[in-house]
């Protein structure tokens, strides 16, 4: 289990890094028309989703594979 729960939480990470660089490009582009607090707001919630979702993979795992299945896992 312990082994699942690190190859999770590798792609929990790898997963808020791309999103954090797709909207840091995003952010750059003149298409962009959003404030500087709303784009603080976006990143801070990208943050908590993921931090929620290690959090709660570290508390339970068992319901949070059960949930979210495991066949990713066999990539």
């Amino acid at each position: 289990m312990r082994r699942k729960i690190k190859i999770e939480e590798r792609f929990l990470e790898q997963t808020e890094t791309l999103v954090n660089d797709l909207l840091g490009a995003y952010f750059a582009t003149p298409k962009c028309q959003l404030d500087a607090f709303t784009k603080a707001k976006i990143k801070g919630l990208i943050k908590r989703v993921i931090s929620g979702e290690v959090e709660y993979l570290q508390e339970d795992p068992e319901n949070y594979f059960s949930i979210y299945g495991e066949d990713h896992l066999n990539n």
